[in-house]
Order: C-alpha cells, then sequence, then structure tokens
C-alpha cells in the first residue's frame, strides 16, 4: 500500500475527496430545489413590493448554481425581503386584500377622481378633491363666490 508520509493512505484520501465532493454535489442540488421552489409558490406581487425580480432569481438559481451560491443569497436575503413584505401584507399594511388566481394580493386602494364634492366638514357648499387631497377652493353655488 501507497502512503504520503507513513501517516494517511493515498487510497483513503482519494475516498475522503470523492465524499467531499458528493456531499458539495448533492447539497448544491438540493439547496437549488429548495430556493427554486420557494421562489416560483411566491406570487408576483410579493416580489414587486420587494423591489425584486422573480425571473431574473429563478435564471440564477437555475443558471448560476456554482456550489448554490446564488440559491444560498437567495434564502438568507432575498428571502427575508419577500417575508417581511408577506407579513405586512397579511397585517393590513397595503390595504384590503382581495382573492387572485395566484392567491390573495394587496387591493390599491379606490383613487377618487378630482372634481367639486360636498363639503367635507358637512358645511354647506362644495369643495375642490384634487385626487390626492382637499384644497382651500371652495363654492357655495352662486357665481360671485370662490
Amino acid at each position: 500500500m501507497v502512503t504520503v508520509n507513513n501517516s494517511v493512505p493515498l487510497g483513503a484520501g482519494f475516498v475522503l475527496l470523492f465524499v467531499i465532493y458528493g456531499v458539495v454535489i448533492i447539497g448544491s442540488i438540493v439547496m437549488l430545489v429548495v430556493a427554486l421552489v420557494d421562489i416560483v409558490r411566491r406570487p408576483d406581487w410579493q416580489w414587486k413590493l420587494a423591489g425584486q425580480e422573480k425571473v431574473l432569481w429563478i435564471l440564477l438559481v437555475i443558471l448560476i448554481n456554482f456550489l448554490a451560491i446564488p440559491a444560498l443569497i437567495y434564502w438568507f436575503s432575498i428571502r427575508k425581503k419577500l417575508i417581511a413584505v408577506e407579513v405586512a401584507a397579511a397585517s393590513g399594511a397595503y390595504g384590503a386584500v382581495h382573492l387572485t388566481y395566484s392567491g390573495w394580493e394587496p387591493r390599491p386602494p379606490a383613487m377618487t377622481p378630482p372634481g367639486w364634492y360636498p363639503e367635507p366638514s358637512g358645511r354647506q357648499g362644495l369643495r375642490w378633491w384634487d385626487g390626492t387631497a382637499w384644497s382651500a377652493y371652495t363654492w357655495s353655488g352662486d357665481a360671485s363666490s370662490s
């Protein structure tokens, strides 16, 4: 039997190297599958609110899976952002929600178009709504007031 410096047999070193190589390869594939399943199951609105691109992460995890680095980056960084968005949406931070074919998603707040509306204080007359806030402009109904 051939040994190196009378310590570990050369054959045992190769076996250890192949075991480590196998663990790394199998671990990379497992992490790829786990990350890919998590990426695909998350709805598009979650990705948009988190400021991330779903297709980009799918491609990174599939095409550049060197030592599962993109999958690990997704799992320990991007996924945290997605979970934060999911928790915030579930608590109502993004307004009311509704059910779609891809699951529930936040419903954008209803936008009232600009125009003259009854005075919100309850007084007689109209006040101008600019689409985002009440203005200082009022109208009592006659042509002489503004």
